[in-house]
């Protein structure tokens, strides 16, 4: 039997002569390290041990905690959200068509009270005298309403609540408002007055001479009496002419326009 070797590295058999081994090709003088065991390994370095939520350093990067970050990301989206919703939700400049400056002015001052408290009645009548006085009488009729449902026995304002309803054209609406007022006071010179407007645009041609009369035996405006002369003496005489009574304006309460 030849003489045999084992190969110093694997352990393999090989001739006794072999320079290198027939199975790793591992030299098999003597001078090269001896065989290491089947289950060993070299020596790795330790691994270096990651924080968890740390970044690994690098140039011009943070060593601040990932959570950190995440942080400060949210709290830069909340303010983003925050301030689009306060942008979505700041109020709208007040417009009044035919106001001046000051009227704007005294506009944005009533819009500021009535956020406060929706249904105070006097930011509300101030408001809509503010649109009734410019002639814008559809957005005078919110306010009005809102203050009469806070205080009914604001007569006046539901007499200019009625004349804005006259001149948006809503004489329905405007007679039965007027009528409610006289009812409860027979004395309302304006109001009857009124009345008589409204009956004239409805035909009632009877039911508005009463209505002139009687408000032109009370006290009201000496203006209020020549206009309700003249609105008789075109009753009496027929179908009456265009004419402007009592022009817009508070205090005292305005008057619908004759036809």
């Amino acid at each position: 039997m030849s003489e045999t070797r084992s190969c110093p590295d694997c352990g393999a058999t090989n001739p006794s002569g072999a320079e290198l081994c027939v199975e790793c090709g591992h030299p098999m003088a003597a001078e090269f390290r001896p065989r290491r065991a089947p289950h060993e390994r070299p020596e790795r370095p330790p691994a270096s041990v990651a924080t968890i939520g740390y970044r690994p350093a690098a140039g011009g990067q943070s060593d601040a905690p990932g959570w950190i970050w995440a942080i400060a990301g949210i709290a830069a989206l909340g303010a983003v959200l925050v301030a689009a919703i306060q942008i979505a939700n700041a109020p709208k400049p007040i417009v009044v068509p035919n106001a001046d400056e000051a009227q704007l002015a005294r506009a944005e001052s009533l819009a500021v009270l009535i956020r406060a408290d929706s249904s105070a009645a006097g930011p509300n009548v101030a408001m809509g005298n503010l649109y009734y006085d410019t002639g814008n009488f559809g957005d005078a009729i919110p306010f009005y309403r809102r203050a009469l449902a806070s205080d009914p026995s604001l007569i006046d304002v539901e007499v200019d609540l009625a004349v804005s309803h006259h001149n948006v054209g809503d004489f329905t609406t405007a007679r039965t408002i007027l009528e409610g007022v006289v009812g409860k006071d027979s004395t309302h010179a304006i109001a009857l007055f009124d009345l008589g407007v409204v009956y004239q645009q409805l035909g009632r041609v009877d039911d508005a001479k009463r209505a002139l009369v009687r408000a032109r035996a009370l006290a009201g405006p000496a203006e209020m009496k020549s206009v309700i002369d003249q609105m008789l003496a075109r009753l009496d005489g027929g179908p009456a002419a265009g004419a402007s009574v009592l022009p817009p304006g508070h205090p005292p309460t305005g008057g619908a326009t004759a036809p």
